[in-house]
C-alpha cells in the first residue's frame, strides 16, 4: 500500500474544514499542503479499507466540490441501519450495483423523512460504481437549472439525491434521466421526501392521465421503491446532545 497520496484539486482547496472533517473520520492521518491546490497526505498509519475509503473520498470530492461537509467521508460499509427498512435499503443498494446487465435499465428510488440517511446512501453508492471503474453522475435536483448541460448517452450511471418536487425544473432533467436509462440500459439511484406515486402526479400536472399512466408502468417496471423509516440521525448526532 502506498504511504502517501498526492491530491491536486483542479476546483477546489483543502479548507480547514475539510481538512477537520477527514481527521475526525480517520484520526490517524496526517498531511502536508505544499500549495493552494495540492496536498500530500500520509497514509502510513492506515490499514488498507481506510485507505480505500480515504481514496475514494478525496476522489469524490475532486468531482463534487460542493459536497456538503456532513456527506464527504459517507459510505455504505459506515452506514449503521437502525431499523429492517434501512437494512433493506442497504441491502438493494449493493445489488443494484453488483447488477451485472449491462442491456437493462435499473434503479433504486428511496423516501422517507429528512434525516434518515439518504443522502449518505446516496453518497455511498456513488462511491461503490467508482470502484468498479464506473463514473457516476451525481447531483442534487435542486441544482439543476436550464444551463446545466446534460449529455445522455447509453449505460450511464445517475444519482439524483433530494428529488423533492415535480413542479420544478428538476422534473425535465429526472424525466429525460429516467427515459434514457430505461431505454437505453444504466442505472439510477434517486432519493426523495415523497412517495413515488406523488412524485408522479405532481411531475404530469397538466399532461394527459394517459401519458401519466404510460410513464408510471414503464418506470416502475425499472425501479424498485423503498420506504425507509427512522429517526432524524442529524438530530441525535446534534452538537448540544
Amino acid at each position: 500500500m502506498n504511504s502517501t497520496l498526492d491530491i491536486v484539486f483542479q476546483r477546489a482547496t483543502f479548507t480547514p474544514a475539510v481538512l477537520a472533517r477527514l481527521q475526525r473520520h480517520y484520526p490517524a492521518l496526517t498531511w502536508t499542503v505544499r500549495n493552494e491546490k495540492a496536498t500530500t497526505f500520509d497514509t502510513t498509519a492506515l490499514d488498507l479499507d481506510a485507505f480505500e475509503r480515504l481514496s475514494s473520498d478525496l476522489a469524490f470530492f475532486d468531482r463534487n466540490p460542493s459536497l456538503p461537509l456532513e456527506s464527504l467521508c459517507s459510505h455504505l460499509s459506515t452506514y449503521q441501519p437502525r431499523n429492517a427498512s434501512q437494512e433493506e435499503m442497504v441491502q438493494y443498494a449493493h445489488r443494484l450495483v453488483d447488477l451485472d446487465d449491462d442491456a437493462r435499465g435499473a434503479g433504486l428510488y428511496m423516501w422517507g423523512e429528512a434525516g434518515i440517511g439518504k443522502s449518505h446512501i446516496s453518497i455511498g453508492i456513488s462511491k461503490l460504481f467508482m470502484k468498479k471503474g464506473l463514473e457516476p453522475i451525481f447531483m442534487v435536483a435542486d441544482t439543476y437549472t436550464f444551463d446545466t448541460r446534460i449529455d445522455l448517452s447509453h449505460g450511464q450511471v445517475w444519482i439524483l439525491d433530494d428529488m423533492n418536487s415535480g413542479y420544478g425544473i428538476a422534473s425535465r432533467l429526472f424525466k429525460q434521466v429516467v427515459l434514457n436509462i430505461h431505454d437505453r440500459g444504466g442505472r439510477l439511484f434517486v432519493t426523495s421526501n415523497k412517495p413515488y406515486d406523488q412524485l408522479m402526479r405532481e411531475l404530469f400536472v397538466g399532461d394527459s392521465e394517459a401519458n401519466r399512466i404510460r410513464y408510471e408502468d414503464r418506470t416502475k417496471g425499472m425501479f424498485k421503491i423503498l420506504e425507509v423509516t427512522g429517526d432524524s440521525f442529524r438530530q441525535d448526532t446534534a452538537w448540544y446532545r
